[in-house]
């Protein structure tokens, strides 16, 4: 794992911002929108300091089409879902957003046939997983947009191998200042949706998503 130096002060910084924001958010109330708007900040945080890690020369692996993450648990914010189903709703062609909610009940009754570990290896894509490429990316899960590798060719080890997948032995090298920041943010996105009185538990995403579809609620 190569490192590279994150200061506790631009972490603080970091992360009170994003607190700072989460809760002003959500005390103008959570829509699909605010939700949105705060999904896409987030991401910008994590790709501003991924874009500046790789101009001072970390070889980050991830590139357009490089989907075999696209294939992991992935665990979400119930405003992280909402957003998700928005831009299902208003950035998607229409035959895209009718698959797409089709995979997202497809996945999740089979979700819930397995444990998680079961569920690590089973190598399900995911929903939003477009020909080969996020159809959501600009508003993907915290969790989506911390990940990140610096071998596709160990990506795909993992992928096409899931055994012990997540273990020294079967393991992608990353950036431990990204891996830190992004614990770091999604940790204090936890305690931001506490304050304001909303769920700060993680769920899976095709279940989050499928609870959500089964709502009446407008997003």
């Amino acid at each position: 794992m190569l490192c590279m130096k994150l200061s506790r002060e631009r972490l603080n910084a970091l992360t009170t911002a994003t607190y700072e924001s989460t809760t002003a958010t959500f005390e103008r109330g959570c829509t699909g929108a605010t939700c949105a708007a705060l999904c896409r900040r987030l991401n910008g945080v994590i790709d501003g300091e991924i874009a500046a890690l790789q101009t001072a020369g970390a070889g980050v692996a991830c590139a357009p089409g490089c989907d075999f993450c696209c294939h992991l648990r992935v665990s979400v914010f119930e405003h992280e879902a909402m957003a998700l189903l928005l831009a299902r709703r208003t950035r998607t062609a229409r035959a895209d957003a009718a698959v797409i909610e089709q995979r997202i009940r497809v996945n999740a009754q089979r979700i819930d046939a397995m444990t998680p570990e079961q569920h690590r290896t089973a190598g399900l894509a995911c929903a939003f997983l477009i020909d080969g490429r996020c159809s959501a990316h600009e508003v993907r899960p915290s969790a989506c947009a911390a990940y990140h590798s610096l071998s596709r060719d160990r990506c795909e080890r993992s992928f096409r191998d899931p055994a012990h997948i997540g273990t020294p032995q079967n393991s992608r090298p990353a950036l431990l200042e990204v891996q830190v920041l992004g614990t770091a943010l999604i940790e204090t996105t936890q305690a931001a949706c506490v304050t304001a009185g909303m769920a700060g538990e993680q769920i899976e995403l095709h279940q989050a998503l499928r609870a959500l579809l089964a709502s009446a609620e407008p997003l």
